[in-house]
């Protein structure tokens, strides 16, 4: 057997496939139209592609894919019909949080839960908050709940209870019954979920609401996982199906099933860690990187190269929203709907907009010639000359720029203005768009962009990039070599097999050897239960690495920050450097720190990593000359003119060569855009860096 990794990405509008041999470093990718709402099918066009270059699927080890149907199917409300069972008395999803982010927000509404009240059944049981068993569960209640949640033609069943996060004993239980009943009434298949599964942290609104979104989405994404395996079944793939997490990491195809809800932010992340390991070679200390997709574009942001995981994630949360929690590690990341097929249009009050609206795979935008009749971001940058009024995926993709230049004319008319001025408009729009998520991630989480690195990558990231850069001061840009358009399904190829358990247990800090010793039992036993997840998968545990970190705060706050442990077995010398770490991280936070307080443990987060080697980055040939790769002068619209701009095809260019802008670097899968005052070193790595000439 050949030894292939195949990393698969689904987007918007495209579906990526990236495979790397492991003996030979060979590597091939595939980039075709995704199917919505039969992602599978995707999926299948681009492995047909590969095989018309002789890499098959059977001779594949591992096959590593990031999905959007989790994502997706919360945000366009085509999920399951969940039932949902609690604690008698108790009506937490109803009620929420009391306290509300911003008092002066007039527009503000609840969210509305995804399991109605009618949905929801209620039985005898209570956890104490030491985690004794206060009432008894009533078995009996549990199994006539199901019977009746069944009988309202519930597809999927959630289980929340109060302080199950301590001891999750009922929970368990009343699971094995809902089991029990679903075979009883014939079905197929057993979805039931249980919040305690999920996260063993505190705090009952959040913890529920994960179980409800994962038992929500479940029944799609097996059903979509299922289908998925049986055509790489068919194709002869023996290896292991592995999905991306969304805290940078991968699980097996059988765990992502069970629970979905961990793997919401997938793809994205990819492309954050495959930044991390192309700075990492480079030896770039600071990194952000800006994903310009298709539909949306994604930034995230890695400080010394390690970028942050939070515990808890809001899916739809905005400046009028309060959006849905989850209580699953998630890397930070921030999205805007803001990609190459968003809809160029006029508000209510007659302002010009650039998305979230998007044309998507299909009709795409009208330049496909495929049925869209809107215009779109990438018909302003074909009616303005940066792209190819000729075809785009290095000829795969036909283009036709007439109509182009007849949907953006429609609306420009509207504004009596030329169709060129809307459609640079528009990109200016977008460029600002795209600064401002730069602006959220960096500037107002405390982080000065002048000290860190813009690595771009996606259809359209590499053409946003120099305007943020020049909007924020940006020292350097970094378009890698790996082909922009399917960074993401290389990003996976070497991503690590990961575990992670965070459990709630508030301790007070102390310099004594009793909380040494507890300290130490609670990291024990979370180990075990990593262990046994990655035993389960087969893997040995003495490759397993872990980490641990603690969840602190100062004695009566609120909320807590997550700190480094110096290690998962402490000693009383590591109970001061823990000490010391979380009265920096609190500084570093907020501006101040008290260091007389008391300081509390709220929860343990202990990480569990299989290292998975990671594919390289080969220097590129010396071969042929400027003069090779140079394709055509093509007239760009520049800030109201034309001007003659060469183009050069980045496949062809030679390493260690530099070019002053203004120019155009067209490669297989997206465009680079350097203007005037920037300049470019194509390095021997086949990057490109570009900076101001300044």
């Amino acid at each position: 057997m050949d030894k292939w990794r195949i990393g698969i990405d689904i987007g918007g509008a495209f579906t990526d496939l990236y495979a790397i041999h492991l003996k030979t470093g060979e590597s091939v990718w595939s980039k075709v139209e995704s199917t919505p709402p039969n992602y599978e099918i995707g999926v299948l066009n681009g492995i047909e592609e590969l095989e018309n270059v002789n890499v098959y699927v059977r001779d594949a080890i591992q096959i590593i894919h990031g999905q959007t149907v989790v994502i997706n199917t919360i945000i366009t409300r085509t999920g399951s019909r969940v039932g949902f069972i609690t604690t008698e008395g108790f009506d937490t999803i109803e009620i929420q949080r009391a306290n509300r982010r911003d008092i002066f927000n007039f527009r503000y509404s609840k969210p509305k839960p995804f399991v109605s009240r009618s949905l929801t059944r209620w039985v005898k049981e209570r956890i104490d908050v030491d985690g004794s068993i206060y009432i008894p569960l009533s078995e009996s209640e549990v199994k006539e709940a199901v019977r009746s949640l069944l009988r309202s033609d519930v597809e999927s069943i959630a289980i929340g209870f109060i302080n199950s996060y301590i001891n999750p004993i009922h929970e368990t239980k009343a699971r094995e019954l809902a089991e029990e009943v679903f075979r009883e009434e014939g079905k197929s298949k057993n979805y039931v979920t249980i919040s305690s599964d999920l996260s063993r942290e505190w705090r009952e609104y959040e913890r529920f609401n994960t179980a409800i979104l994962n038992a929500y989405v479940q029944p799609a994404f097996v059903n979509y996982i299922e289908k998925l395996e049986e055509i790489l079944k068919k194709k002869g793939f023996r290896g292991t199906f592995y999905i991306t997490l969304s805290s940078g990491g991968v699980v097996t195809s059988e765990y992502a099933k069970k629970y979905p809800i961990t793997t919401i932010e997938g793809g994205p992340i990819a492309g954050i860690m495959g930044g991390v390991r192309l700075a990492s070679l480079l030896n770039i200390k600071n990194i952000i990187v800006i994903d310009g997709g298709s539909t949306t574009t994604k930034a995230g942001i890695a400080k010394d190269l390690i970028p942050k995981v939070h515990t808890e994630y809001w899916i739809e949360q905005d400046e009028w929203n309060a959006g849905y929690p989850l209580r699953v590690p998630t890397l930070d990341i921030h999205e805007i709907g803001l990609g190459g097929t968003s809809i160029i249009y006029l508000d209510e009050l007659g302002n010009l907009r650039v998305g979230p609206q998007a044309a998507g795979a299909r009709p795409g935008p009208a330049c496909y010639g495929i049925g869209g009749n809107k215009p779109t971001l990438t018909d302003a940058y074909v009616v303005l000359g940066y792209l190819n009024p000729n075809y785009l995926l290095g000829g795969k993709l036909k283009i036709d720029s007439k109509k182009a230049v007849e949907v953006v004319s429609q609306l420009a008319k509207s504004l009596n203005l030329d169709y060129c001025k809307l459609a640079h408009a528009a990109i200016i729009l977008a460029n600002d768009y795209a600064a401002n998520l730069i602006r959220q991630i960096s500037i107002k989480r405390g982080y000065d962009p002048r000290e860190f690195t813009l690595i771009a990558h996606g259809g359209s990231g590499p053409m946003f990039a120099p305007f943020i850069a020049k909007e924020l001061k940006i020292p350097l840009i970094l378009v890698p070599s790996i082909p922009s358009g399917v960074f993401n399904a290389w990003g996976m190829i070497g991503l690590n097999i990961r575990h992670e358990v965070i459990q709630t247990n508030i301790l007070r800090v102390e310099e004594n050897d009793r909380f040494v010793e507890i300290v130490n039992n609670v990291f024990s036993e979370i180990r075990k239960s990593i262990i046994n997840m990655f035993k389960s998968e087969n893997i040995d545990p003495e490759s397993v690495e872990t980490s641990g970190y603690l969840d602190m705060r100062y004695e009566g706050q609120a909320h807590t920050l997550k700190v480094e442990s110096p290690s998962t077995e402490i000693t009383l010398k590591d109970v001061r450097e823990i000490k010391e770490r979380f009265h920096q991280v609190h500084y570093n936070e907020y501006g101040f720190k008290l260091p007389d307080s008391n300081i509390e443990i709220v929860s343990f987060h202990l990480v569990g990593v299989h290292k998975v080697s990671p594919p390289g980055i080969e220097r590129i040939a010396q071969k042929g000359t400027i003069k090779n790769a140079f394709l055509e002068e093509r007239e760009i619209y520049v800030d109201g003119r034309e001007i003659r701009t060469p183009v050069y095809k980045k496949e062809l260019l030679p390493p260690q060569i530099t070019l002053n802008g203004p120019l155009i670097i067209e490669g297989d899968t997206s465009t680079v855009i350097v203007p005037k005052d920037f300049k470019i070193l194509h390095d021997v790595y086949g990057n490109i860096l570009m900076k101001p000439e300044a």
